[in-house]
């Protein structure tokens, strides 16, 4: 416990500090960072934490983007506010749409969160008010170039710490008990009394919340959305790999793959522009064998260093 508030105060230190050392694109490629880690930690929550595998939370961050560009566009409301209502309008369709579908197990329920979310974004492509396959533009931020970069940085900075104190506090209350325990055993944790309906649903609402603030930044970063990238499916991927590849059902995980991977997909596509794809998926999987529990596992292991770890590794996991 004490250990995990070290850490999180030494990177809120260093991550504020950061941009005034970085140019425009560092700053911008940070904020990218930043925004995934939101999606990667947020993610973990129903996938690592709960053991429900979803494929469409994508669709939070999609709702997250539209609700910002509708409330900013037709209401002229403030940022702040919209990104605000933008998470409370994303944790209510997650606890809602979680109430049927988390009911199926498995694959189950990720064919059905896939299926959420080609629906939801079928309908904001045939709807007047969100223009359609058109887009929507959003109100231009009233800041220098400069200042805008550090004002994007600083709001997601800002998001991913709430984050990760919100996800901190959980695993230390009865709600992250019971999130672990439906993960371990879903039938063992109903027969002791936890209603596990419920806080499934409720670990959807977290998930979906955090996403949803993600979008928003994402659409005012952006200035222009459309349904197609904003609903894009390997969004999802994206953040599980990016969960996997860190340490899934850890706190700090998510945060180590979404930088891990960020910066291995820019450091090959820009020197290896043809095959950057082919080198980028032998990396994640080389990783993933021989990390299955993720790079924040190697951080955590005081037994053994080295070659003992990764035996020890294809031992346990048969590979």
């Amino acid at each position: 416990m004490k250990k995990n508030i070290i850490i999180l105060g030494i990177l809120f230190l260093i991550s504020l500090f950061l941009p005034f050392t970085m140019n425009n694109f560092i700053l911008r490629f940070a904020t990218d960072i930043l925004i995934f880690s939101i999606m990667a930690s947020a993610w973990n929550i129903i996938g690592g934490y709960t053991g429900y595998a979803s494929f469409g939370n994508v669709v939070f961050f999609g709702i997250g983007a539209y609700i910002t560009a509708l409330l900013m566009n037709l209401l002229n409301m403030n940022f702040f506010l919209a990104l605000l209502l933008s998470g409370i309008g994303g944790s209510i369709f997650g606890f809602l749409i979680g109430l049927p579908i988390l009911r199926l197990t498995g694959h189950y329920f990720a064919i059905a969160t896939l299926g959420v979310a080609e629906a939801i974004k079928a309908l904001v492509q045939n709807l007047d008010i969100t223009e359609g396959n058109s887009g929507m533009y959003l109100p231009m931020i009233n800041l220098s170039v400069d200042a805008s970069y550090k004002f994007f940085y600083f709001i997601a900075l800002f998001v991913l710490i709430i984050l990760l104190i919100v996800t901190f506090l959980i695993l230390k209350s009865k709600l992250g008990y019971g999130f672990i325990a439906i993960r371990e055993d879903e039938d063992a944790a109903n027969s002791l009394g936890i209603n596990t309906t419920l806080f499934k649903c409720t670990s959807f609402a977290i998930s979906g919340f955090f996403t949803s603030l993600a979008g928003s930044i994402y659409a005012y970063q952006q200035g222009f959305i459309k349904p197609e990238p904003v609903f894009n499916v390997l969004i999802t991927v994206k953040m599980i790999v990016m969960a996997v590849f860190g340490g899934i059902g850890s706190l700090f995980g998510p945060l180590i793959g979404a930088a891990s991977i960020e910066i291995i997909s820019e450091f090959l596509s820009n020197y290896f522009l043809v095959a950057h794809t082919l080198f980028f998926g032998t990396i994640v999987i080389v990783a993933i064998l021989f990390f299955p529990k993720g790079i924040a596992d190697i951080f955590s292991f005081r037994k053994k260093i080295g070659i003992a770890y990764f035996l020890e590794n294809i031992r346990q996991h048969r590979i």
